[in-house]
C-alpha cells in the first residue's frame, strides 16, 4: 500500500510539473525580424506583439537575446532592450497589436555576411525576441527573417 501511494504522489507531481511547462509558445509574439541598413551600418530588431493573452494591467518589455559569438562580437552585446515599458489593457479595454523595435550600430561590419547566415539558419537560434517582466520571461520566439534596407 505504501509503495502504490508513493507512486501515486510521484505521478501527480510529474503531471503538475509537465502541465506547468506546457504553455503555448508565441502567444504574445506575432512576428519579428531584423533589418540591415548597409549605409548606416546598423541592424534594426523588430517585433509585432499582441497583448490579448496577458492579464489586465500587466507591465512587460520586449528584448532581443543574441546567441552566437559572431553576432555578439559584431554588436558588442548579447541583450538588446526596447526603449519603453508596455502595459496590457485594463479590464474591459480591447487588446491591440504593438510594434517594438531597436536599432543598434554594428561595431564589426566585416562579419555581416556571417551574421546574415546565422540569423537565416533555421538550425540556430541567433536572435530571439523575448517578452519579460518582473516575474521572468513570459514568451519568446526565434527570429530567422533578415532583410536589407
Amino acid at each position: 500500500m505504501k509503495g502504490s501511494k508513493a507512486i501515486l504522489i510521484v505521478g501527480v507531481f510529474f503531471a503538475i510539473l509537465l502541465a506547468g511547462c506546457n504553455r503555448n509558445a508565441a502567444d504574445i509574439v506575432v512576428k519579428g525580424g531584423v533589418t540591415w541598413n548597409e549605409e548606416a551600418d546598423t541592424l534594426t530588431f523588430s517585433g509585432v506583439l499582441t497583448d490579448e493573452a496577458l492579464e489586465p494591467d500587466t507591465k512587460f518589455r520586449a528584448r532581443f537575446f543574441l546567441q552566437g559569438k559572431t553576432i555578439k562580437n559584431a554588436l558588442g552585446t548579447d541583450l538588446i532592450y526596447t526603449d519603453e515599458e508596455l502595459k496590457s489593457p485594463s479590464k474591459g479595454e480591447a487588446s491591440k497589436e504593438i510594434k517594438v523595435e531597436k536599432t543598434v550600430d554594428i561595431k564589426k561590419s566585416d562579419d555581416i555576411d556571417n551574421i546574415i547566415k546565422e540569423i537565416k539558419n533555421k538550425d540556430k537560434e541567433a536572435v530571439t525576441i523575448e517578452i519579460v517582466n518582473d516575474n521572468g520571461r513570459i514568451d519568446e520566439k526565434v527570429l530567422h527573417d533578415i532583410e536589407k534596407e
